[in-house]
């Protein structure tokens, strides 16, 4: 059966559809990814999804090999590393700024985003606890109230929702774990407790990190790419 769309932009909208499945891991590293089989099994013709293609490897989500076609891209082990520095430095600031600005309607929209996680986790949904954690980071930055912190973290977003699906599925057997590690990020914020944030917020950030080595590796990759 052909997937259909709905949408003036269609282009957008097989961005959308891929980015998700890279993400949840359907398409995994190192998978082809056809330009003519995606435009028939939309019911499209090639240029949006050409177009797509575009935005995809704009987020370092798709590679594109001479003579060999598109690829969905893979993170080495030194790359992951570099992220979690980099997010480390970014999200800190956003969060010293978001201190700044911070009311209880903030602190009250953190805590149900918290809660869903919660939810989540009792349910066993990892779709819904990752779209939660996204939220509850996303709620950070737009607190933060800064244009480039806001476009910064929306190009990480799919980087780190990889790496976190990949992980999740592979480490954390209950949910539940997921839900816990940002209490301490919450009880800070409750507490208006500037240092206590910033320090939960790293031990978060290091726990996920210490889980990356389910990733493929760069090795595997290319090999499945010259098959």
């Amino acid at each position: 059966m052909k997937n259909s769309i709905v949408n003036k932009t269609l282009s957008e909208q097989i961005f959308e559809a891929l980015r998700e499945k890279i993400i949840k891991g359907e398409l995994q590293p190192g998978d082809r990814i056809v330009e003519l089989e995606v435009a028939k099994n939309y019911g499209v013709s090639q240029a949006p999804v050409r177009e797509a293609f575009l935005k995809l490897a704009e987020e370092d989500l798709v590679v594109t090999q001479r003579n060999k076609g598109t690829f969905v891209s893979n993170f080495s082990l030194d790359e992951i590393d570099q992220l979690y520095d980099f997010r480390l430095t970014v999200e800190e600031f956003a969060i010293k700024r978001a201190f700044e600005r911070l009311t209880d309607e903030d602190i009250e929209e953190l805590k149900n985003y918290h809660n869903e996680m919660v939810l989540a986790g009792v349910n066993n949904d990892l779709e819904k606890i990752r779209i939660a954690d996204e939220d509850f980071h996303t709620k950070i930055y737009k607190t933060a109230d800064h244009k480039f912190l806001s476009n910064v973290w929306e190009s990480l977003t799919s980087k780190l929702s990889r790496i976190w699906y990949l992980n999740s599925q592979v480490y954390f057997t209950d949910l539940s774990e997921l839900a816990n590690i940002h209490e301490p990020i919450l009880r800070a914020f409750q507490n208006r407790d500037l240092d206590g944030c910033i320090h939960a917020f790293h031990e978060h950030v290091n726990y996920e990190r210490q889980q990356r080595s389910s990733l493929p590796s760069s090795s595997e990759v290319q090999s499945k790419n010259h098959k």
